[in-house]
């Protein structure tokens, strides 16, 4: 865990639009390969939503745990979403993502892909990042199993499926975590006993890196 922390802190996130801080409703952190989102992922944030871009080390085995700490931290708006630049989610739907924890109806909710097999789906998530994302939403799952499990707002049981890298969440509960991975965010919502949802994501036109 202090390695996470080392590597997080070495990190310098920019803030990528307006509004300025502490006057944003949501607050992006978008972990990007060279600490640079493309202008089209910028200008796709929903109004009144503030981009805080951190570097992403694609190499590094926390590498996303250490950019979305990082830009957690720089931080200021009550409620954070946290996108894998990776992850070709359309920033657009963030706002579908945050609304529930802008409502007050949820702590913490993890998007889950629903992209379909056509050219776009494709180029926003091709092959190989669907399997990446399947893995990663099989270690979710395992270490939800290994807490006990983990209940949604209604509290039913809930799991994983389709996970996409991509939560968002109430920032004074995400910032006194230890570590920002999406397996340390949902093993502390399982602990804490969060109200946790699942919101269905798209696509965009292409990854936030190239």
């Amino acid at each position: 865990m202090e390695r996470l922390h080392d590597a997080a802190g070495a990190l310098e996130p920019t803030f990528a639009c307006s509004p300025p801080p502490g006057t944003a409703r949501v607050d992006a952190v978008l972990a990007a390969a060279r600490g640079a989102a493309p202008r089209w992922v910028v200008d796709r944030l929903p109004q009144g939503y503030r981009g805080v871009v951190a570097p992403l080390d694609a190499h590094a085995p926390d590498g996303l745990g250490a950019a979305w700490a990082a830009g957690l931290a720089r931080t200021t708006a009550p409620v954070v979403a946290l996108l894998d630049g990776r992850s070709g989610v359309d920033p657009r739907e963030l706002e579908r993502l945050a609304e529930p924890v802008v409502r007050g109806s949820a702590d913490l909710v993890l998007g889950v892909r629903r992209a379909g097999w056509g050219p776009a789906a494709l180029c926003g998530w091709p092959l190989h990042r669907r399997l990446a994302d399947a893995r990663a939403t099989r270690r979710l799952r395992r270490a939800l199993s290994a807490v006990g499990g983990l209940r949604d707002t209604a509290g039913r049981p809930l799991r994983p499926a389709d996970a996409a890298r991509a939560v968002a969440g109430r920032r004074q509960l995400l910032a006194a975590l230890p570590g920002a991975s999406p397996e340390e965010l949902l093993v502390a919502a399982a602990r804490q006993g969060w109200r946790v949802a699942q919101v269905p994501v798209r696509c965009g036109p292409g990854p936030l890196h190239r």
